[in-house]
């Protein structure tokens, strides 16, 4: 992550003169690594390949998608956000530009699930946005009906999954017990 990215150059930096606490530090970054910061020279950052994700369209789309939020909760549907799931309609020239996100497009959302469909698969109750000033994208917001996470509060189904921790989804448990997510985007 950047913060990685970021601790490993500053402790680098600040070795000649914090010495002993970019040690304490140095000991405690994550990852194998030489016995002393000393030992090391200055750290590159990966180059990160340009993506192609239109973020300009996404944020429209979240600006759509917020509004239809409100809504439901006007209505007492939701009580927040997290609540809700996303279905995404839009037109194949478009399905590319906001499917590029995958699995992470819900946290762009902030809902719990978010998923992009082609538009000949958009059932009548879906809204046609119009922030995103193209014709072609259609949301559906629902209710969600899936156990929360009592963690992460998302709601997930795959809540339960782990015997171990009965109350959480399965990407939380990962982030306690085991290495955690790894997100691209979001």
């Amino acid at each position: 992550t950047v913060m990685f990215h970021i601790a490993e150059c500053m402790v680098r930096w600040l070795a000649p003169i914090l010495s002993f606490t970019a040690e304490e530090v140095w000991r405690h970054l994550p990852g194998e690594r030489r016995e002393s910061v000393f030992h090391e020279t200055w750290h590159t950052v990966p180059q990160a390949p340009a993506t192609p994700i239109d973020w300009e369209a996404l944020m429209q789309l979240r600006t759509d998608v917020t509004r239809e939020l409100e809504r439901l909760r006007d209505t007492g549907a939701i009580g927040a956000p997290l609540d809700a799931r996303v279905e995404v309609y839009c037109v194949p020239e478009e399905f590319a530009r906001f499917a590029a996100l995958g699995e992470e497009l819900r946290f762009l959302l902030i809902t719990s699930h978010a998923q992009v469909h082609e538009a000949a698969r958009a059932p009548a109750a879906a809204v046609a946005a119009v922030n995103t000033g193209r014709s072609g994208v259609w949301i559906l917001a629902q209710a969600s009906a899936d156990p929360k996470c009592v963690r992460c509060w998302h709601r997930r189904a795959d809540v339960g999954s782990d015997a171990r921790h009965p109350q959480l989804c399965a990407r939380c448990v990962s982030n306690i017990e085991g290495p955690g997510e790894c997100r691209k985007f979001v």
